[in-house]
């Protein structure tokens, strides 16, 4: 049994025209091939994905929905949702096999439980059922911007669904950046677009990259000029010593033996060296 064979098996049945069957295979590919059972879209989102004339998408799209492929109803921020109907889920009260990597690599299941026999003809280097001999690294959690309260930041993680989250997190910088320059009048609208132009592959990052380059310029000045304080501190004391002719105290020798340490690791980071 297969979640996305029982969909395509359906299809089939339903003799859909070529308009109905690109709205069916968009909606296929942002739902079971994202390990979901439903994606908010606008129409203007589902446009793009189609390559439908919008005069032409809302009859392609009510064939899908009258003919039982997809089940859609309103969204307050995406006009519509579109959703894997109950009784194609019925099926699979324990989950579903993804015919592709999902978000975040992560399996999707209801339970912990294995969904569905492995009835596919592609060699398995590691059985499913192995323990992992090692932990996977934790997910690095996504920079909201600080003023986001809780609310707003599950309005952005729901606009964010269905990004790597490479991109997710290149599209918060962004607004984090824009929002610092005074640049957004509304931060989940400006959002929006990023993620939209993320999903067409449109997303520029120069800002972000120019940003990041800005910021690692303050910190490598900020470290060079704690390397000349340092050396100089060092050379300073040896000569105060030197100069009264005395042996250097143990409390002393411990700060400068600290001083060269601190020196020796920002050297040792590729910055400035002084001799």
């Amino acid at each position: 049994m297969s979640l996305a064979r029982d969909l395509i098996d359906a299809a089939l049945a339903a003799d859909l025209t070529q308009n109905e069957l690109r709205v069916f295979l968009a909606l296929f590919r942002q739902t079971l091939c994202y390990g979901k059972t439903a994606d908010p879209l606008t129409l203007k989102r589902l446009a793009t994905l189609t390559a439908i004339r919008k005069d032409r998408l809302a009859p392609a799209i009510a064939g899908v929905t009258d003919k039982g492929l997809f089940a859609a109803q309103p969204h307050p921020a995406f006009e519509f949702e579109y959703r894997i109907p109950a009784d194609f889920l019925a099926a699979y009260p324990d989950g579903f096999f993804v015919p592709a990597l999902p978000k975040n690599g992560e399996a999707f299941r209801f339970s912990g439980e294995t969904s569905e026999k492995w009835e596919h003809t592609s060699i398995y280097l590691t059985p499913p059922n192995l323990t992992p001999t090692t932990t996977p690294p934790p997910e690095m959690p996504l920079p909201y911007p600080a003023s986001f309260d809780e609310p707003e930041r599950k309005s952005a993680a729901r606009i964010l669904d269905g990004l790597t989250p490479n991109h997710a997190r290149d599209c918060l910088l962004l607004l984090a950046t824009a929002m610092a320059a005074g640049k957004v009048k509304s931060p989940l609208g400006y959002l929006h677009q990023l993620a939209q132009a993320a999903r067409n592959g449109t997303l520029d990052c120069s800002a972000l990259q120019a940003h990041q380059q800005a910021a690692q310029h303050r910190t490598d000045t900020d470290r060079n000029a704690r390397l000349r304080v340092l050396l100089e501190d060092i050379r300073g004391l040896d000569a105060l010593f030197a100069h009264a002719g005395i042996p250097m105290d143990v409390m002393t020798a411990a700060k400068r033996a600290a001083w060269i340490a601190e020196y020796n690791t920002l050297r040792q980071e590729g910055f400035e060296q002084f001799d």
